[in-house]
Order: C-alpha cells, then structure tokens, then sequence
C-alpha cells in the first residue's frame, strides 16, 4: 500500500464522526458571539439550549467561542451543485484563542420525521447522527480576545451526490482546538433531484399587522409616545418593512386597526413632554450596531488564499498565508447574510410634534393598505387584537365587554374606504374547542365567525402520523383555518439564530412535511406569529426562498376557504389539546381589576367636561391591556397597567376635602367645608356626603352636589344640629352622581357644645361658686360683740364667787325638804 493511499484511508477514518452536543466549550450552538442579538433577529420563541456537560475540557485560550452559519449557498442543493459554506467564528474571551480548525460535517441519511428535525438543531441533547466530514479549512491564526473571524469552506458536488429524490439532511460546522471540539453550529441541507418525484406542497401565507408589547405606544410623555409609534408604524418601522418584505408574495394581512391610530394630543396617559430629554428606545426587531473599527476577512478553501473583504473603516492587514484564516479584531461586523436593522431616524418634524408625525404615519400606512393588490389581501381584527381566548376564561362583566367588542361597523373598513372581511377569529392560543364558537359569539356579542385561524396542533388526532391539512372543521362545522405549527414557529424568529439558520431551518420543515404524504396534493397554512421578532430583511429572504423552492407553490389563503370540497370533508374535530402558548396576564383577578377601573373613568366621565381627553386615553389604556400582544411580554403589561391605574386614581383622588377641626358651639347652626380641586379640569355634579360618626350630630342636608373650577377651591354651607356634646368625627365623602368614590374618605374633627348644655353648666357654676366662697368665709370668720360681752361676763362672775359660787349653785338646785 501506498503512502498516498495510506494516508487517504487515515482521512476516511477520521471523517466518520458522531455528531452529538457540543462540549462545554462549545458554547449554545446558534447563539451570536455578544449579547446584542443576531441581526435580523430578537427575543427567542423557544428557551435557550443549556451547554451540555464537557466531554473533555479545552484549553483556556480556547475558550468562550461561538460559531454562527452566515451563507449557505445554493440554500437549496440540486445535483451537479457544490455549496458554499460560510460561518463566523467570534469569541467572548479576554485571550486570543490560538490555532483553530473548522469543518463541515454531512449526514447521510434525511429526517424522516419532523420532531427529529427540530431535536436536531434545537434539543439539548439531540439523537446523535452518523455524519461525515465534507469540507475543512484551519484556521492558523485562531480568534483574537473578543473578536471574530470568518471562514468559507466548499462542499464539493461530488460529496453531494445522493440517492433519495429529496430530502433534509443533518449539516453541522464544528470548530476545534487541537483534537477538542470548542464550538459547534448545526443546521439543515435541502436536496432535490433533477425529476420532480412529489406532488408539490401548496404553501398560504397569513401575517399580522398588529403592534407590538410596548408600553410607550400608549403612555408616556408625547414625545417618547410619538418616537415609539414612528419607529412601529413610520417610514423603516417593522410593520412597513413586513409589507415592503412581502412584495411578490401572496400574503393575507391580519391587521388591527389600532396600528392606524396613535394617540393625537396629550391629556391622561400621553403627557406633555419633559424639560429632560426623553431617550429614545430600541423598538423591537431592530438592532443598533456599531460598524466594527477593524477588518474581518474570510478564506477560501477552494481558492487556498485569502479574499480580503471591504472593512467597515479603513484598516490595514497583512494577508495570511494561505490555507489559513484571517481574524478580526474585537468588534464582531454582522455577516453579509443578515444585515443588522436599523432604527428609522425620525420622520421631519417629529421633534417638534412627534404625535403629528405618528399621525402622518398613520395616514401613510393607511395609503399602503389601500393600494395592496389581490394578491394580498386584508382581513381585520377586532381594534386592539383583544385575546379573546384568555376572556373567555375570565368571563369579563358586560361594561368591559363593550369597550373591548364594541358594537358598529369595521373601523378598518371606514379607513380604507371598502368592505373588509372581519368576521375571522384568530384566537391567540391557537385551539378551538368544541362550543368556543357559542362561547366566542356570546362573549363578543357579535355573529358567529366564519372561520377561525387554529394550530394543526389542536386538530391532530393522537393517532395520527401525519401533519393535518390547512383545512379543516369544527365539531359544531366551523371552518378552521389551520396552520402549520412548526413552521409557523419557525417564523416566530429567535435571537440567536441568523438569516440563513432561519431559512434553512423552514425550507428542511417544509422538505420533510412533503416527505410524508409526497404523492398526495396538500396544503400548508403558515400564520406568522404576532410576536415574530424577525425583521422586514429576514422575512424578504424567507419569502423569497420558498417562492424558489422547487417543491412549494405559493397560494392566496382564500383559496383554501373556498375549497368547499376539501372542507366538506375535512375531520370533524374536538379538540382537547391546547397548543403551548406563552401565558396570558388575563386572568380572574386581572379582569376584576380592570373592570374596577373602568367604572372609575365612567364615573370620572360624568364630572369632566366633555372634551376632557383623559377619560378617553384611560378607556383606550384599559382595552389596550386586554390584547394579544401582551402574551409573552408580562413585563411590558404590568408598565402599562400601572400607568393606567396610576393615571386614573391620581384623577380620582384630584378631588379632596381639606381635613379641618371646628369648634360648634350652638344647638344648630351652618360649619364651613372646603373641597379642593387639583385637576386641570373643572369638574361639576361632584357629590359631597357628611356622615357623622356620633350620634351627638346631625347633619340637615348630608348631600351637596358640587362644581368646581380646575385649579380651585370651593367653600360650601352645611347645617348641623348639636344634640350632645363631645368630639364627633364626620366623614366627608365625594364621589360621581353614579355612586363611583373619588378618592379616601375625608375626616372632619367637630369639638360640639351644644348652647343648653353649656348655659345650664355655667350657671350651676355660678352657683357652685358662690356656695364656696359663703362656706369659706363662715369657717375664717371670729367671734361677735354678744359673744365677746357674754364671756367677759361670765369670767367677772367666776372671778367674784370662786368656787364657792359653784357651790352654792349646786345646794340650790337640791330639794328644800
């Protein structure tokens, strides 16, 4: 045997790998080097994987690396094709990473089921697969401390070859250090052959355009409101980029029509604008980057040199040799394939009257749906996308029923001027169990809906290895719209995934749900989710590969209502699965309260003048915080709530009795009672209730009806009559001609000395006091003149007679005989 042939054995040894997690080393596969997530990307669908226990632990310099799939190309492979592979290396470690190695690694057999496809590039520990070594590229001059390096290694066509007439194989780059593997992205290759051995997969777009969990959409200062509407809804906002992303792509818009009305002048939740400037914040699906101050280049296995690519700034390199890779200094440059989004700069004139330019952006947006063609139509949802599904739940009272379900026409249909279809229910969990079409039609107060957009998930019978169509029915035979839960999920985007990662990952689903009934005609719903955080760039690639894809064929979702004999036929289902969903913060005890806060603005709606904006801004808060968008974004919901019910008990408690103590000394008479009113409104009908809190009082007229100018004081007359006296609380209460308190009850302090009490008291005084003072004088007074003279007669008589005298007072009083 030959030394060549010795050698070529060795690598065909080498390349029969099994590739499993990643070492701990190996950091979460798909994740992006920073914390600023991937571009095109944002908060994940799914949770984060863990790393996974090490096997063998890598040296310190190869440490905190991370790989990210940036290009594969042809995203789809056909025979005869070789594939580029592109990836970026990044680290997170203070160290530079010394020599690495990358390479590409093949499976060589397809997914034949779609769980196992998702396990593979999402579980922690996924199935580990025979794969093969297909591509290698090392990497001399390693990853800088806390910078990054590209690398681009072929896939030769003739490692491609294969058997099947398609299918989605396992495709994995793996960095190593030495013979340790240190970093580790996995990902999905799509083969077709050259004969088309399948019925095509016809595949209906929905998406939303709804707003997104923010609470600076509905309360704020005006320009923080103003910056945020402009940056969902303005020129470069995330709702126009989704429709400038969908052009050429037969897409059903799920719009509600609260995207086409931001608040128009401060009053309640809107204030007006601090002397602080207000900064201005990241709306969601954007990511602000900053352009890297060095070089990042790339390499080239099949050229064996290094190609420079254009720097962000000026920077000078020396070229590596070749066959080896480049590296870029501390700040990672987004890759070519996923351009990071940018925040749109604000629209002229926004900085004087940011709410002016969310109107105009409103009426922009409106002009777009306006013009949309046929091909993409418009159905609308209920004003404010309310989450229906979690309501039901919570059986809501009939006053927040009709501000979240008002009664009348389609306001979307009153904008754009023609009939909109909005008769379609899109419950937020994804289920329609068997009578949620009474319960929904009841709780909405409207007619029943004439489909409903569901998950295959809450469809599919147990039994079942199939995926369900996109038609289906009820058990009460409403039409059901049901789309695709993996790939619908795929669509929800993830923050530490890339635009190729996304895209490869739904054109492997799609390739594998054809796989199942390949010979079958079917169709796909995909309802991208209202939370999707992928931008309008990474959307435009995603709709742009499956109008390429050989196996789908893009139709319109109303063919899919109108196929009637599909639907006739459909399964007759009763769901008792409810697809996973993030939780709701709608609940009992939620619902409670904001039932508590709208009757404390109807009430506040009686006493305000009619063109006071607060009462309007407070309802529209409240309805706000029963919609959709806040599954998943808890957080966002507690900011609003405690804004509204900050906003409206701070109006409620505007109106005060300022506490006092008075002194009452009379039988009856009128006290003197201030109210206070700090509200920039005025306010009339207030009602003011004096309630004793002793029976020593009495009110005469305990109601008094009140108006108030805003910014006043008023003092008002109230009779009493005292009918005991001590101190008597009496409670002062306001509150608005329906009985809705405002505010705290209020305590006055009466001292009260009825006149009876204290006249009859001050002459037994009086009298008391005279009593004394005889009683003194007596016992200090001496002897009078008849005393004195009485005794010194006595004492001459004693002195004259002795006791001789005595005596014979003595024998005179003895009997004579």
């Amino acid at each position: 045997m030959t030394r060549r042939s010795v050698r070529a054995a060795a690598a065909v040894a080498a390349s029969i790998v099994l590739v499993g997690m990643p070492t701990a080393a190996a950091a979460i596969p798909h994740r992006p080097p920073a914390a600023v997530p991937a571009p095109g990307s944002a908060i994940p669908h799914r949770p984060p994987d863990p790393a996974s226990v090490p096997e063998a632990r890598p040296s310190a310099q190869a440490s905190g690396l991370t790989v990210r799939l940036d290009e594969l190309a042809p995203a789809v492979v056909r025979p005869d094709q070789d594939v580029t592979v592109r990836v970026t290396v990044s680290s997170t470690s203070t160290q530079a990473s010394g020599p690495l190695s990358a390479r590409v690694l093949l499976g060589g057999a397809p997914f034949t089921q779609r769980q196992a496809l998702s396990s593979w590039l999402h579980a922690t520990q996924p199935r580990s697969l025979a794969t093969r070594e297909v591509a290698t590229q090392s990497l001399a001059a390693g990853v800088p401390a806390k910078g990054s390096t590209t690398a681009t290694m072929t896939i030769a066509r003739s490692a491609l070859r294969r058997g099947t007439p398609f299918g989605s194989y396992p495709l994995a780059v793996e960095v190593r250090s030495g013979s340790e593997r240190v970093a580790l992205a996995r990902s999905v290759l799509p083969w077709v052959s050259g004969s088309q051995e399948y019925e095509p997969l016809r595949l209906a777009w929905i998406a939303p355009l709804t707003l997104p969990a923010r609470r600076e959409l509905f309360a704020g200062d005006v320009r923080e409101v103003g910056a945020a509407w402009s940056q969902t809804i303005g020129d470069g906002g995330i709702l126009r980029q989704r429709l400038d992303a969908a052009v050429g792509t037969p897409v059903t818009w799920m719009v509600d029509p609260a995207v086409l009305t931001p608040p128009t002048g401060a009053g309640g939740l809107v204030t007006s604008a601090s002397t602080t400037p207000t900064p201005t914040s990241t709306p969601p699906n954007t990511t602000n980057t900053s352009p890297s101050p060095t070089t990042s280049t790339s390499t080239s296995t099949r050229a064996g040199v290094v190609t420079p690519q254009p720097a962000d700034t000026p920077a000078t390199t020396a070229s590596p040799p070749p066959g080896s890779a480049s590296s870029a200094p501390p700040a990672p440059s987004p890759p070519a394939s996923s351009p990071a989004g940018q925040t749109p700069p604000p629209a002229p004139g926004a900085a004087s009257d940011p709410l002016g330019a969310a109107k105009a952006a409103a009426d922009a947006l409106a002009g777009r749906l306006k013009a949309l063609g046929d091909d993409q139509p418009v159905w609308s949802l209920p004003a404010g996308d309310p989450d229906t599904a979690a309501l039901l739940r919570a059986t809501p009272d009939p006053g927040l029923s009709s501000v979240v379900w008002p009664a009348g026409s389609d306001p979307l249909s009153t904008v754009l001027g023609r009939t909109v279809t909005d008769s379609i229910a899109w419950p937020a969990d994804g289920s329609w169990a068997e009578g949620r079409t009474t319960a929904w039609t009841r709780t909405t107060g409207g007619s029943s809906p004439t489909a409903a957009v569901v998950s295959t998930e809450a469809v599919a019978s147990p039994q079942r290895q199939t995926t369900p169509g996109a038609a289906q029915r009820s058990a009460d035979g409403t039409p059901l719209l049901a789309y695709d839960e993996g790939l619908s999920e795929v669509t929800a985007g993830n923050e530490s995934s890339s635009y190729t990662e996304v895209v490869q990952e739904f054109l492997g689903q799609s390739l594998t749900l054809l796989g199942e009934l390949p010979g079958t005609r079917r169709t796909a719903l995909v309802a991208v989710p209202r939370g999707t955080t992928l931008s309008g760039p990474a959307l435009r690639r995603l709709w742009g590969a499956t109008a390429s894809a050989p196996w789908l064929r893009q139709v319109d979702v109303s063919s899919i209502l109108g196929q009637g004999p599909q639907v006739r036929q459909g399964s007759q289902v009763t769901s008792s699965t409810t697809p996973t969903r993030p939780p709701s913060p709608l609940d009992g005890t939620t619902v409670d309260e904001l039932e508590s806060d709208l009757a404390t603005v109807e009430g506040l709606r009686r006493i305000l003048p009619a063109d006071a904006p607060t009462t309007r801004t407070w309802t529209a808060g409240i309805k706000q915080l029963t919609s959709s968008r806040w599954r998943g974004g808890s957080q966002a919901w507690s900011q609003l709530r405690e804004a509204v019910g900050g906003s409206i008990d701070a109006a409620a408690h505007g109106v005060q009795v300022r506490p006092s103590t008075i002194n009452f000394l009379a039988d009856s008479g009128t006290i003197q009672i201030t109210v206070n009113n700090t509200l920039p409104y005025a306010v009339h009908d207030v009602r003011l209730e004096l309630v004793p809190g002793s029976p020593k009082l009495r009110v005469t007229q305990s109601t008094k009806s009140l108006t108030i100018a805003a910014g006043s004081r008023t003092t008002i007359q109230v009779e009493v009559t005292a009918l005991g006296a001590g101190t008597v609380p009496l409670e002062a209460r306001l509150s608005t001609p329906d009985g809705i308190a405002l505010g705290s009850a209020t305590t006055v302090d009466m001292n009260v000395r009825p006149t009876s009490v204290w006249v009859f008291a001050l002459v037994a005084g009086i009298v008391g006091l005279i009593l004394v003072l005889g009683l003194a004088r007596s016992l200090r007074r001496g002897p009078t003149r008849a005393q004195r003279e009485l005794g010194d007669h006595e004492a001459v008589a004693d002195a004259v007679l002795g006791t001789g005298g005595s005596d014979l007072s003595r024998s005179t009083d003895k009997d004579p005989r």
